[in-house]
């Protein structure tokens, strides 16, 4: 009887050691709540919250429960569909609210103690549907190191500038080129030999991106050609170039 105390209070003292261990401890639950359109854009978002030993699950708009987890990611600006648009608007300040409906904006916002004291609720949200993308993309990172404690080294891509491009082209260097702007927007006018996929799609057609070659990215602005970069550099590709300037920058520079 004596040796079973002794064994049991053993255990205990171990799993409350263990539970002090960064990496062994009890793992965090996070909740991401988010409309059809904003998840089925990141499908990846759940999976790589899991690789950080994070506990998470998903909240559509007829689910509740959120409010009781540790830490809530929000996709979405406050005139999102469904249910984050009003919790976009009930967390944000006006100032932010107004800057997203102004257009060609992301922002990665923080607060605390919002549904339940020692809880973190942070907001990915854009201008649009793209930009909320984007503001995932960029920001999820710094989100889970927030969350974990732990410093989250990102993957890293180079930058060009329209001129820089232009010469690179000239060179007849072999480079994949990717025009991640809209089909209709690349149909009308594209830098010759580019490849068309739309920002929001470069997950699902990732496979036809070759990962042997120098990667180059550019869109209208050279904010989704950043972000895009970083997404793809976060996914083992070594050799991303984003250009900074946008496609009109290039347009007049090679015309």
């Amino acid at each position: 009887m004596k040796m079973r105390r002794k064994a049991i209070f053993i255990l205990v003292l171990l799993a409350l050691s263990f539970s002090f261990v960064p990496g062994i401890m009890a793992q965090s639950k996070v909740a991401v709540v988010a409309n059809s359109i904003d998840i089925g854009m990141n499908p990846e978002l759940v999976s790589l919250i899991r690789k950080n030993n994070l506990m998470v699950d998903y909240f559509g708009v007829r689910d509740s429960g959120y409010a009781t987890y540790d830490y809530i990611i929000i996709l979405g600006g406050p005139d999102s569909e469904e249910h984050t648009g009003d919790l976009s608007r009930r967390i944000l300040s006006e100032t932010d609210q107004n800057t997203l409906r102004n257009g060609n904006y992301k922002l990665m916002y923080e607060t605390s103690d919002f549904f339940k004291m020692k809880q973190n609720v942070f907001v990915l949200a854009g201008s649009d549907r793209d930009y909320t993308k984007m503001a995932v993309d960029q920001y999820l990172s710094q989100v889970i190191s927030r969350i974990t404690n732990q410093p989250i080294t990102s993957a890293t891509y180079k930058t060009l500038t329209a001129t820089q491009l232009k010469q690179l082209i000239d060179s007849k260097e072999t480079i994949y080129l990717v025009d991640v702007r809209t089909e209709e927007q690349f149909a009308e006018s594209h830098i010759p030999g580019a490849v068309n996929i739309p920002y929001n799609k470069l997950g699902v057609q990732i496979s036809q991106i070759p990962r042997d070659k120098k990667v180059v990215l550019y869109c209208n602005t050279g904010q989704k050609s950043v972000s895009g970069a970083q997404f793809l550099a976060d996914r083992n590709f070594d050799n991303v170039y984003a250009v900074t300037d946008g496609y009109s920058v290039y347009y007049n520079i090679a015309k």
